[in-house]
């Protein structure tokens, strides 16, 4: 297997987690997609840095993060638009343990809501939340990404997740808990 061939097939295997969390930085698909070509280019670029015994996944969302960082600093922007919440993890993370997906239902909690409250997050506390609870990357994974000390990574998670359910508690009258 030559170098372009085995590119390709480590691409494919992370191009969903790549896409996702593309997604979930820039808030729309055509700058999603941009950001996820621009880094799989400068993931080709640099295939020799790559080092085989690390998740490639990884290495291309660090990749992705700094590109994003790059387009960012370009365009100016004030902040990502809303991120996708997804199905799963997170919301039932933010329903609390003593909910059930039943009565998460009919109180009546939405991707919707979930999609203001991440967008309202601080982006240090949005990525690291969103590779956790939505992408499933293990906390040293994260680090690795977001180029913080683990301890900032568990610190991130903990206080994006308080923040978004104050904001979720706040858009729904108090329906969320404040823990």
């Amino acid at each position: 297997m030559d170098r372009k061939e085995r590119f390709v097939l480590l691409l494919r295997e992370a191009g969903d987690k790549a896409y996702n969390f593309a997604f979930q930085l820039a808030g729309n698909d055509a700058d999603a997609r941009d950001l996820v070509q621009e880094a799989a280019v400068r993931a080709f670029e640099n295939m020799a840095r790559y080092d085989s015994a690390r998740p490639f996944d990884t290495w291309m969302l660090t990749i992705l993060r700094n590109v994003f960082l790059d387009w960012r600093r370009r365009a100016r922007l004030r902040a990502a638009e809303p991120l996708d919440a997804g199905e799963g993890g997170l919301a039932e993370f933010l329903a609390g343990p003593d909910l059930d997906p039943a009565e998460t239902a009919l109180r009546g909690e939405s991707a919707a809501d979930v999609q203001r409250a991440l967008a309202a997050l601080p982006e240090h506390y949005r990525a690291a939340v969103v590779l956790s609870d939505m992408e499933g990357l293990r906390y040293e994974d994260i680090a690795e990404v977001l180029d913080v000390p683990v301890g900032t990574v568990r610190s991130r998670i903990h206080m994006g997740r308080r923040l978004l359910k104050k904001i979720l508690a706040e858009t729904r009258g108090g329906a969320y808990g404040t823990a």
